[in-house]
């Protein structure tokens, strides 16, 4: 089994009871995940961007959380992530391969 990283983008909920309400989706979605899930992650809730020439403000789409997962393929990690409830709420998931170390 290879490990895939996703990175979910798009708005962070407006408001506490959104939030909490967000929070129950996923871990209904985590349960679902079973074994497949090796780290739940968490959101994010700011960002910095570190180049040689510095640090500055994060630069592209707003990246707002990451979970990581175990799948046999790229594919089938895919349709892991295309099974995320935030992808119903103006969220997109990106899928990360990661290379055995």
């Amino acid at each position: 089994m290879k490990k895939y990283l996703f990175v979910v983008y798009g708005p962070s909920a407006d408001s506490e009871q959104d939030r909490a309400a967000g929070m129950a989706l996923m871990a209904e979605w985590y349960r679902s995940l079973g074994s497949a899930l090796v780290d739940p992650g968490a959101p994010f809730t700011g960002a910095r961007t570190v180049s040689d020439d510095g640090v500055g403000d994060a630069i592209g789409p707003n990246a707002t959380g990451y979970n990581l997962v175990q799948a046999d393929s790229l594919a089938a990690a895919t349709e892991l992530a295309g099974l995320c409830p935030l992808l119903k709420h103006g969220r997109k998931v990106t899928v990360f391969e990661t290379l055995p170390m």
